[in-house]
């Protein structure tokens, strides 16, 4: 049985609310937490940053690169909870790399779990121009700031570059973080090419708990559940939906964003298409377990999205771009279908098999995705690869520390 640790997870959270990268910290936490670990979570909020003055946007922006203000919370957090293990889900922006300086200084383990690709990639996404986009990884990032990849701003752009060249010159990335945990093997070579060492990166994807029995009958549909955005491929699902109009089926639109408005409008005869909004994770849990496809046709290559591990855990099979992520976590024909990243024809074509599949095919692709699910993305899997990766980081710093110590040792009784 692995000794209780005592973990202090750093996060600065984008948005309240359930999704995305805040899901993952507060599951995690929970999880140790039932396993008999001490956890301590130590939080920051963007929100902080609406409406800000020029001046206060310019020194967030120094911050990112460096935050004494995280430097100094995570060296008081440390202090007050003497951890194990500092695990840092997302410094950016109001923690910044300084983060693993305290914890060094503090002599503390440092893991981070790679949610994105900002240490490659200026926007987090590789994307640009609603198509991937990889031209930062691994090199200085001159394309980032003649497209203003970040918010369509040369500042904002400049301070996210500055700080993954600065903290790469100082080796903040390669001798500071003992244990990245990649969340698929996509994202891992690519971190590697970014710069990461290899035998740092660990792989363990997201996790989602097992499903409440949901005492449901399966609806003829599809569900799509994301922001409503074109690089999500709302724009791409609608235009595909309405080619194929399928008869008896129904297209279930759950989410918001800024592009909603502007789509309902333009679909509002369409009587085979409805738009639920934002709803609570029981309410979209329910629509996905009710439906017999899940759709996610997102322009990026994504990293390890939550709807899909979702879809998986209630046996519902998915539809994704075969790119990136999605290629490595769904089989064709195995736990959903695959079709042509951004081509319309193609997800037309997929969605026309989906809906149109045998009730043979589809009950072994759903039993397909449910055990993916068991074997892959469920709590059991997840908290065995997590507290191994914390072993390995606490074995590698111990390592590092050894060598630091041996050599400033040899310095001083070796000759004058």
């Amino acid at each position: 049985m692995t000794n209780a640790l005592r973990v202090l997870q750093v996060h600065n959270k984008y948005r309240p609310g359930w999704g995305g990268e805040d899901t993952v910290a507060a599951l995690e936490a929970d999880l140790l937490r039932r396993n008999g670990h001490e956890v301590e979570r130590l939080s920051a909020w963007t929100g902080e940053l609406e409406g800000a003055n020029a001046l206060k946007m310019i020194g967030a922006g120094f911050g990112t690169v460096w935050s004494s203000r995280g430097y100094s919370a995570t060296k008081g957090a440390i202090s007050r909870f003497s951890p194990d293990i500092l695990h840092v889900h997302n410094t950016f922006p109001l923690f910044s790399p300084s983060v693993f300086w305290a914890a060094n200084n503090a002599g503390v383990p440092v893991v981070q779990t790679l949610h994105n690709y900002r240490v490659a990639c200026a926007n987090a996404l590789l994307l640009r121009d609603n198509k991937p986009c990889e031209d930062c990884v691994g090199k200085f990032p001159w394309p980032a700031l003649r497209h203003r990849c970040y918010g369509s701003s040369f500042f904002r752009t400049a301070a996210v570059a500055s700080k993954n060249v600065v903290h790469g010159w100082l080796g903040t990335f390669q001798t500071k973080v003992h244990a990245y945990v990649a969340l698929t093997e996509f994202s891992r070579e690519v971190m590697v090419r970014a710069g990461l060492p290899r035998e740092r990166i660990f792989v363990k994807p997201n996790f989602t708990p097992a499903p409440a029995k949901l005492l449901t009958v399966r609806l003829p549909g599809v569900v799509y559940v994301a922001e409503i955005a074109r690089p999500k491929g709302a724009n791409l699902l609608l235009e595909a939906w309405a080619r194929l109009a399928p008869a008896g089926h129904q297209l279930s639109i759950v989410g918001d964003g800024r592009e909603r408005a502007e789509l309902e409008r333009r679909y509002a005869m369409n009587s085979t298409i409805t738009w639920h909004g934002r709803q609570s994770r029981e309410k979209v849990m329910e629509l996905v377990a009710a439906s017999q496809w899940l759709v996610l046709p997102s322009l990026a290559y994504e990293n390890c999205p939550m709807s899909v591990l979702e879809a998986f855990s209630v046996g519902t099979p998915v539809i994704v771009p075969n790119h990136g992520a999605f290629a490595v976590m769904v089989s064709h024909r195995q736990e959903g279908l695959l079709f042509s990243p951004g081509d319309a024809a193609s997800l037309t074509s997929a969605l026309g098999e989906a809906v149109d599949v045998t009730g043979g095919d589809w009950a072994q692709w759903s039993a397909n995705a449910q055990s993916k699910y068991l074997n892959e993305y469920s709590e059991k899997a997840s908290y065995g690869r997590l507290i191994f990766i914390y072993q390995k980081a606490i074995e590698t710093f111990h390592r590092s520390s050894s060598r630091v110590a041996g050599q400033e040792l040899s310095e001083l009784c070796g000759p004058r």
